[in-house]
């Protein structure tokens, strides 16, 4: 596996996540709306769902077949179903015994972050392989589905009183994990079968539809209600025209 392409993977890893980093620089210093926060997150999503739709997973389906394609899906999404149900019950059940947000809830929230952007690092890092390119519509999505989440979560912990560096430190430490997982997609898979490559981008794929359906659309349906649909056709047709 050639070293200029996993450091490339990496680095466009970071470029998409860095968006976390300034999500969490306007949840401290600025008080913007909820409803704005959730008009980003529906776009995002439109562009996502996308990305999905016209690259990853007809790419999955050239390099391993329909049967790989779909396996990959199911698992995907599957595991991110699992792990985030997990994530959830510990959250309840620590909020129960505690009575009141602590800083476990704040490592609770990265976590979370992390689970959303292993599948679309590991997205990125893999269009690199076998000839490719990164996914202009998947950076753009990944960079603005990173955005809200990590503004929300932010000011939500400046308002529970974490400092700025406690904030900074932890979304910084995710920008930096998300980037290695970028780097992993190529440094894991270069060299296997085009079944498998099929199969773990459909994978990524099959995660972040699941994060979409089950996170950011609910949450962006809260605040902007009726337009959501619209807000969300938007992205879609941008990713559209981008793949055009």
């Amino acid at each position: 596996m050639p070293t200029t392409i996993t450091m490339q993977a990496g680095l466009w890893g970071l470029v998409a996540a860095s968006s976390l980093l300034l999500g969490a620089w306007l949840g401290v210093y600025l008080n913007l709306s909820k409803r704005l926060v959730a008009t980003v997150m529906a776009y995002g999503s439109g562009v996502l769902i996308g990305a999905m739709c016209f690259e990853q997973i007809p790419e999955a389906r050239r390099l391993g077949g329909l049967a790989a394609t779909l396996l990959g899906l199911l698992c995907g999404g599957a595991l991110f179903v699992v792990i985030n149900e997990w994530l959830d019950r510990i959250e309840y059940q620590h909020r129960r015994r505690v009575g009141r947000r602590t800083s476990m809830l704040g490592l609770l929230i990265a976590a979370g972050a992390f689970l959303d952007g292993i599948p679309e690092s590991l997205g990125l890092g893999l269009g690199l392989l076998d000839g490719g390119s990164v996914s202009q519509m998947l950076l753009v999505a990944i960079f603005l589905s990173n955005l809200p989440e990590s503004l929300a979560s932010a000011n939500g912990l400046r308002a529970e009183g974490h400092s700025r560096a406690y904030i900074f430190g932890l979304w910084g430490a995710i920008v930096l994990l998300s980037g290695l997982a970028a780097m992993a997609g190529p440094a894991l898979f270069a060299g296997m079968p085009p079944l498998w490559l099929g199969v773990a981008l459909s994978f990524s794929a099959g995660a972040v539809m699941c994060m979409l359906v089950d996170t950011l659309i609910p949450e962006a349906f809260s605040s902007t209600h009726a337009l959501t649909g619209l807000i969300t056709l938007a992205g879609f047709m941008t990713a559209l025209a981008l793949d055009g």
